[in-house]
């Protein structure tokens, strides 16, 4: 047996020093410019992070001069007109005219710098023109922080019109968030800034405070006639809001996903400011699919892939279509990829595998105008996988919260294309397993083809071996079996384990490892076995209301003499419905209800947890002989709730 736990050290070892494969977007071999795309286009590429500076200060204290090829959302250069890359990044500038009464030229002259080319609303050959009602709308592309708005006529020698400004006008904003947009995605303007019905002056300036906008308005209120050389448009500060979407990458073989990381700096305060990431696999390199909506009287009656000529939509046509205001849907492709699925800094990845493609997204929430967020060196591990696929069921689908059941689990193996297959796999549990029964190997026919019993086998005492199964470890959210080799597919691997869960919609999942290989293969829920109907990995309980389980102490008589017996007890309470991280606080009480010792306090989700105590209180003394009671309280979002146990001290 002592040579056995050896073997079983040194094959731990190899699995942890096996190192996965490392695809890294930000460096220079996959350099971010390259590898996506900036919808919106305020996403700037930096390679020294203390070039941006307010004045001569850094906004990015502490950023390491080691690194280069950051992305961080564009900070407004205060003289810099943001109007004349509208067009380039996605807005747009439109006016209530009709496409015979206007000229898209001259409309789009208004942002391009030319001052040869005005949008002319003046009267021609003497005949009347209608102004009054004529209405600008602008839209930037994105949100900016403007702090200015000015429109004039051309004045040049070659054009001199310096007499034909805007004689009376109004000037609306919108930020462009949710709740002030119609819900055909239109801006509500509400307001205007500005009204003058009598202006008087050439240049027309509009000084604001700086606050986010996305869409301009600018109205004549007479008909007298005018021109616009330039509508321009300045800010200050960081932009709300930005993205950075990869491209679909390319393994180079079907692979299986580990960590995935990233560095990040923060301008201003942290609580302003926020990353999300999400990530999705797919089997192609085309993820997204786009329709166009057809409509007869305004009615939707269905939807095509085609635009009008017949022709595949695309991205680029989609995006065409949707600045037209056109009604066009785009949609994950579900038939070939995941969906979007958001991830935590240094979180292991739950994407289906094996995949090709890996894709993610980047979007940046900025508070306030000096405050936000830079990111470098995007990276995530990958490997081939060690068989095609692994489906599982667990049964039954349905236990009673917090209460040892007997689960079934069952995962097939799928292996057409001859990998090298497994020997080592993990079943992740929502706390620590109380028995592993049996582990059994089924081949296509569902006859045995191995199996091992470990009900009597001691869990705080191994590894344990039986035949070719090994029950190498137990530990609060898994345990570890050690198998010969798998490779064949229709293989079934039947474990039968008791354990609890402890909130709605509890996943059983098992991970597959190949020697050598770091990373594991993940099972996906389905129809692994005719012996069980589940075809889920899901265990539903019945819902409650109820966060704070039974609080118990084994033993519930201890005595803290230092004897070597019965010493300490250990401490077991419950959560129960508890997705979010919360403050949990354990503490020890007399019966007067006066605290005597804090145990914990910590962040906590739902689970089963132990924590020991050695009879004393705050002040290291032990307390005297008696009842005392515990006492867990949890405080989420719904409030706080406690339960309490008792435990005795005899001496």
């Amino acid at each position: 047996m002592k040579n056995l736990r050896h073997i079983l050290l040194l094959s731990c070892l190899l699995a942890a020093a096996a190192e996965a494969e490392l695809f890294v977007v930000g460096g220079s071999q996959h350099p971010w410019r390259d590898a996506g795309t900036t919808p919106g286009g305020v996403i700037r590429f930096v390679d020294d992070l203390s070039s941006i500076r307010d004045g001569d200060v850094p906004l990015f204290a502490g950023a390491a001069d080691s690194l280069d090829g950051w992305i961080v959302p564009v900070r407004v250069d205060p003289t810099a007109n943001i109007s004349l890359d509208v067009l380039e990044r996605g807005g747009s500038i439109d006016i209530n005219l009709s496409a015979e009464q206007v000229d898209q030229g001259q409309l789009e002259g208004m942002l391009n710098g030319d001052h040869t080319v005005a949008f002319d609303r003046k009267p021609i050959d003497g005949r009347a023109i209608q102004n009054n009602g004529i209405i600008v709308t602008l839209d930037l592309g994105a949100r900016f922080g403007v702090n200015r708005i000015l429109f004039y006529p051309r004045m040049t020698q070659s054009f001199p019109f310096g007499n034909d400004f805007m004689r009376g006008y109004e000037l609306y904003l919108n930020d462009g968030l949710p709740a002030n947009l119609f819900a055909s995605g239109q801006p509500n303007f509400v307001s205007p800034v500005r009204r003058v019905p009598d202006n008087s002056d050439t240049v027309v300036v509009t000084d604001i405070d700086p606050q986010f906008v996305r869409y301009i308005q600018l109205k004549s209120i007479i008909n007298a006639g005018y021109e616009i050389d330039e509508l321009e448009i300045y800010g200050t500060g960081f932009v709300p809001e930005a993205a950075y979407e990869s491209l679909p990458l390319e393994m180079t073989s079907e692979s299986v996903w580990g960590v995935i990381r990233w560095l990040e700096q923060t301008a201003g305060e942290s609580t302003d400011s926020a990353i999300e990431v999400r990530v999705r696999s797919g089997s192609d390199d085309t993820p997204d699919a786009y329709f166009r909506e057809l409509l007869v009287g305004g009615v939707r009656t269905g939807l095509s892939a085609e635009d009008e000529q017949g022709t595949l939509l695309t991205e680029a046509s989609y995006q065409r279509l949707l600045r037209e205001g056109r009604a066009v849907i785009k949609q994950t492709d579900i038939d070939n990829w995941s969906g979007w699925q958001l991830v935590a800094n240094g979180e292991r990845l739950t994407l289906p595998a094996p995949r090709k493609y890996f894709q993610f997204r980047i979007d940046f929430a900025n508070e306030s105008l000096d405050a936000t967020r830079a990111l470098a060196q995007l990276s995530f591990e990958f490997d081939p996988p060690p068989v095609d696929a692994l489906i599982a069921e667990v049964t039954p689908a349905e236990a009673q919260i917090a209460t040892e059941t007997t689960f079934t689990f069952v995962a097939r193996v799928d292996n057409e294309s001859g990998r090298d297959g497994f020997d080592r796999f993990e079943i992740e549990t929502p706390a620590r397993v109380t028995a592993v029964r049996s582990v059994e190997l089924q081949d296509s026919l569902l006859q045995g083809i191995g199996r091992a019993d470990f009900s009597l086998d001691d869990l705080s005492n191994l590894p344990v071996t039986h035949g070719d199964f090994v029950l190498e470890s137990v530990t609060d959210d898994h345990f570890t079996l050690g198998l010969p080799r798998i490779t064949a597919s229709g293989t079934r691997i039947k474990v039968v384990f008791d354990g609890a869960v402890f909130r709605y919609g509890t996943r059983f999942q098992g991970r597959a490892f190949a020697s050598g290989v770091a990373l594991p293969l993940l099972t996906e829920g389905g129809d692994a076995t005719s012996e069980i109907s589940t075809n889920d990995q899901l265990v539903r309980v019945t819902l409650g209301s109820q966060i704070a389980g039974a609080v118990h102490a084994q033993p519930a008589v201890f005595t803290p003499n230092a004897d070597g017996v019965n010493d300490q007890t250990s401490i077991q309470y419950s959560i129960l419905h508890l997705l979010t991280p919360s403050p949990v606080d354990v503490s020890i009480h007399d019966l007067s209800g006066r605290r005597v010792r804090s145990l914990q306090v910590a962040d906590a989700i739902s689970g089963r947890f132990l924590i020991a105590w050695d009879g004393r209180d705050a002040a290291g003394k032990l307390v005297p002989p008696g009842i005392y009671l515990i006492a867990v309280e949890i405080r989420s979002d719904a409030g706080s709730e406690r339960s309490v146990g008792q435990v005795a001290v005899v001496y």
